[in-house]
């Protein structure tokens, strides 16, 4: 059996029971896997930006098969481009690569920075707000 990896299946997390899970969810959980030093691996299948770059257009790409529609990514890239000024024509994780000097794990942890930057502020709740 060389040449074969055996993974191990991780339940869903808890919170995405009986709801629908969007993009930006499933990046927020990358970035957590990413920060539990579990790598990019886990979260994407391979230890490259190119593979999360993959894994978001997949997911687009069956949202949009499917009828389905992501509002919350596309607010996401257009805030990225209008606000942040960090979505090239070249593309994100070719940017975002180069400024890592070729760290792969780095770049894309610098793109689901900014995803969970958003997320923060777009999904405010009174209780998040914290003093003052």
């Amino acid at each position: 059996m060389t040449g074969k990896r055996i993974v191990k299946e991780e339940p869903i997390p808890e919170e995405w029971r009986g709801r629908r899970v969007g993009l930006m969810d499933a990046l927020l959980y990358a970035r957590k896997q990413i920060l539990m030093k579990r790598g990019l691996w886990f979260a994407t299948g391979f230890n490259t930006v190119e593979s999360l770059f993959s894994f978001i257009l997949g997911w687009a790409s069956n949202t949009q098969f499917n009828g389905g529609q992501e509002q919350e990514w596309e607010d996401f890239l257009e805030w990225l481009d209008e606000v942040k000024h960090e979505l090239p024509l070249e593309g994100w994780h070719v940017k975002y690569l180069r400024d890592c000097g070729g760290d792969h794990e780095r770049a894309a942890l610098k793109f689901l920075d900014f995803a969970a930057e958003f997320v923060a502020l777009r999904r405010k709740t009174p209780d998040s707000r914290g003093p003052g």
